[in-house]
């Protein structure tokens, strides 16, 4: 009988019969894997399957084909200490929404499943004020991508091998371009966040604004590649959003 031991990431699950459930979870040694829960809807057990919560987790099944299941025990909770922070709590669902889609199953990646447990505990400790910590979500998408095949280089330009002036990216090639070879094509390029490496501060970027431009340059990769054929995760939407609206009314007071 197949069987493995190991602690996971929670990522979703969907009701089955009264009271069971289907758990997808990420697991540093087996990758993403589903399996159902007996009882895992049960009022008693809901508050332990929650998107983020760090599990032990124990899967079997009688032939390694099948989809198997699971007995999950909450280890650390991650959303509740979230829920007075709306940008984290969208990010924090936002990795889980994305990797549930877009993870291989049953590929082990350690790499990742580490990089995402040190992002979830940046969450805990940032507030409101504070969103210095977007850089490390958007490093995740971009050290994601990486991981699957679709890595951006953003450390010269694609043209002229300089590694000044950085100003785009390439929609085709993910590879950075300096400013005066992009110039011309700046309506078909994306702008280069400067913590990203960006040196075009022509434009007096404020950090907000340039942490929206990260999330809508890793956004355009993520639905190029993985996205085409069905919606963007909601809470990845929502989670720029947020920033954006914050970003507005930091507009606002400033003309006060």
């Amino acid at each position: 009988m197949p069987k493995w031991k190991d602690n996971v990431i929670f990522l979703s699950s969907k009701p089955y019969g009264e009271v069971g459930m289907v758990a997808s979870v990420f697991s540093a040694k087996n990758g993403r894997y589903k399996g159902f829960v007996h009882g895992g809807n049960s009022n008693k057990k809901r508050a332990v399957f929650q998107q983020g919560n760090l599990c032990s987790a124990e899967w079997k099944a009688r032939i390694s084909e099948q989809m198997g299941s699971f007995k999950l025990e909450l280890i650390q909770s991650t959303a509740p200490t979230l829920m007075y922070n709306p940008i984290q709590l969208s990010a924090l669902l936002s990795i889980c929404e994305i990797s549930d889609y877009i993870l291989p199953e049953r590929e082990p990646n350690p790499v990742l499943f580490e990089a995402t447990i040190k992002l979830f505990d940046l969450l805990k400790i940032s507030n409101s004020e504070n969103i210095s910590w977007v850089k490390g979500y958007i490093n995740w998408e971009i050290g994601l991508l990486s991981e699957l095949g679709f890595s951006l280089k953003l450390d010269d330009c694609a043209v002229t091998g300089k590694k000044t002036d950085l100003a785009f990216v390439s929609p085709k090639t993910g590879r950075a371009v300096c400013y005066e070879v992009g110039l011309p094509y700046k309506n078909k390029l994306i702008n280069l966040p400067k913590f990203l490496g960006g040196s075009n501060d022509r434009n007096k970027k404020n950090e907000l604004k340039d942490l929206i431009q990260g999330l809508q340059l890793t956004k355009f990769f993520l639905e190029l590649n993985f996205f085409k054929d069905k919606p963007f995760p909601h809470s990845r939407l929502r989670f720029t959003k947020l920033l954006e609206d914050k970003l507005y009314k930091g507009h606002l007071n400033d003309k006060r």
